[in-house]
């Protein structure tokens, strides 16, 4: 799997995963696993080193030892977002919308959009002149009002292309 172009990569607790979507429309290699107990993530964030998210206050006391981890203070996702752009300094516009949400891995552009005109509407097809593949699930994306929503949703600038 290819890792995001970024200096961060986060291992995400199972109450947080909407915040982990977030963190992957900006760009960064955020995993998350249901299937693990929070001790396994734990210890799979140790081995892979990334920063373990969580709002687990008491991992120190109940858990193994975390090598890097952000406890955080809000439940709104979009508040624990901001938390971590405030205390990490990340950088919320170099890799905006560049990273499939479902699968964690980098978009590739479509060279030639005929290649995808029966996986989109045609109003979306005959709109938009960029469109990006995920090589693993093969969504199709585009920038449209979506993304303009979700920008503004989280405080950050809208992508100029």
């Amino acid at each position: 799997m290819e890792l995001a172009p970024h200096k961060y990569s986060f291992l995400i607790d199972h109450m947080l995963i909407k915040l982990g979507n977030y963190l992957r429309i900006l760009g960064y290699d955020a995993q998350w696993d249901t299937t693990l107990r929070t001790h396994e993530l734990i210890l799979l964030a140790n081995v892979q080193n990334r920063i373990f998210i969580t709002r687990n206050t008491r991992l120190a006391h109940q858990y193994p030892a975390v090598n890097h981890a952000l406890i955080l203070r809000s439940s709104n996702p979009v508040e624990q977002l901001m938390e971590i752009i405030s205390e990490m300094q990340l950088d919320t516009k170099s890799f905006l919308f560049s990273k499939c949400v479902k699968c964690n891995v980098m978009l590739d552009i479509v060279s030639d959009k005929k290649q995808i005109a029966s996986k989109v509407h045609p109003n979306v097809y005959n709109r938009y002149e960029t469109f990006y593949t995920c090589p693993e699930c093969s969504t199709v994306f585009w920038k449209g009002g979506h993304v303009r929503n979700t920008c503004r949703k989280l405080g950050i600038s809208t992508p100029s292309d």
